[in-house]
């Protein structure tokens, strides 16, 4: 290799590695696209993968009881120019279609032009909650804060439906978190949008929370997801229990079985009628699954059965599952992380005894504090654990102290060479 070459090629890495540093400096990251041409082309995406997420980390840093000012202290500059670019992105059509429809509650967007950039595609995370929450806080600035957040509505359906149009359309989205801010606000249609595959068939990240009735628009998403991405490898998802209705948990399934390679899976809240038909759909990806996280979830034996099979799981949650029987042990995981909430301390015991031996991380629930020092023999590999104790002698807050630090003593004898990470709860 000639060594012009060579030097190109350890410079190119080098660069890819300072690019790579440079996602964590925060603000400080828009002075690094004045240095010249090439670094402004390398961060640019690096700016536009996650463009919604410091806005949100803004709001929910600030104090929950003053929500008027921690929405007005979101009004940066940044914050309308990045709506303004996102607009001026939108083809023309669709611009002249918003406008007009913005029109009647006095709101001006920007005309569609030719950017530098086509910011859209490098968008490769994108959380609805906190698409709706800058848009949210743009109203406010618009209105100079004069109406409350229901007036709002119609503006904000109106701007997430043509820019989610645009992100579907023309993104390369890898990370879709869905969640909303606003319980009387619908989600866009999105079977209305057309040549939405392209961008969703690259999705490996996907994650659902909701917490309202279920409509016609959230079914038609799930339809979508199930009907265009096979490509997911992370999936989530967190619904009240009354929510799995017979179409949610076929949605739930089909998404399920229409992913080649599923390695993390998580649900929460399903009674009875529900958990069976969508753990069984994991059956597939039984030699795929390295982590698993059941919430609240009514296991039956069936269903304990399939979970001792994924052999392959490093990280496994069960979380106040009822039904969580002996069948487990028979399984041969190779545990790294074990959070185990149950009251069946049967259960909890052979499980550490099983299992212990190569777990980094535990989160266990306590009932009976004279059982806790046996937990530790089995576990000589441990970084961090998380106690949650269960007493119902104890009332007193500086009982509850006294006990807390009499745990980190025991801790603190039971690993004397290792700096374990403790945190206990009650």
């Amino acid at each position: 290799m000639p060594a012009y070459c060579l030097l190109f090629k350890v410079t190119f890495e080098c660069m890819l590695q300072i690019f790579d540093c440079i996602r964590d400096q925060g603000e400080g990251i828009y002075s690094a696209l004045l240095v010249n041409r090439y670094w402004c082309r390398n961060i640019i995406p690096i700016l536009w993968e996650q463009p919604f997420q410091r806005f949100s980390k803004v709001y929910h840093s600030q104090p929950t009881q003053y929500l008027k000012n921690r929405s007005l202290r979101l009004y940066q500059p940044s914050n309308n120019k990045l709506l303004n670019v996102l607009f001026s992105c939108l083809p023309e059509q669709d611009n002249k279609s918003l406008n007009s429809k913005l029109s009647q509650y006095r709101v001006k967007i920007p005309q569609s032009q030719q950017t530098l950039f086509n910011y859209a595609y490098f968008l490769q995370e994108f959380s609805y909650k906190d698409l709706e929450l800058v848009i949210l806080s743009s109203l406010q600035r618009w209105y100079t804060n004069t109406l409350s957040h229901d007036s709002f509505y119609p503006q904000i359906h109106l701007i997430s439906t043509a820019l989610c149009k645009l992100f579907l359309q023309r993104s390369n989205l890898h990370s879709l978190y869905f969640e909303k801010n606003f319980a009387k606000l619908d989600i866009p249609n999105f079977t209305e949008i057309d040549n939405k595959r392209p961008a969703l068939s690259q999705l490996s990240h996907f994650s659902f929370t909701y917490s309202e009735p279920i409509t016609t628009n959230i079914l038609n998403l799930l339809k979508i997801i199930s009907n265009f991405c096979s490509h997911i490898t992370f999936l989530e998802f967190k619904l009240k229990s009354a929510d799995y209705n017979i179409d949610v948990m076929e949605a739930i399934v089909n998404i399920i079985n229409s992913q080649d390679k599923i390695t993390h899976f998580s649900i929460e809240d399903i009674s009875n009628d529900g958990a069976e038909p969508i753990i069984f759909s994991l059956k597939n990806h039984v030699s795929n699954l390295i982590s698993l996280r059941l919430s609240h979830v009514q296991l039956t034996e069936s269903c304990v059965d399939l979970i001792s099979q994924f052999n392959n799981l490093n990280f496994l949650t069960i979380d106040n599952c009822n039904g969580l029987s002996n069948e487990i042990l028979y399984s041969h995981f190779l545990l790294k992380k074990l959070i185990i909430n149950t009251q069946r301390q049967d259960i909890t015991l052979p499980l550490l005894r099983k299992f212990g031996k190569n777990l980094k991380f535990l989160g266990l629930s306590i009932y009976d504090i004279n059982l806790a020092e046996q937990l530790l023999d089995f576990c000589p590999q441990i970084d961090k654990i998380h106690l949650n104790i269960h007493t119902e002698d104890v009332l007193d807050y500086e009982e509850l102290k006294r006990k807390e630090a009499s745990w980190k003593n025991i801790i603190k004898s039971a690993y004397p060479h290792k700096n374990i990470t403790l945190s206990i709860g009650y």
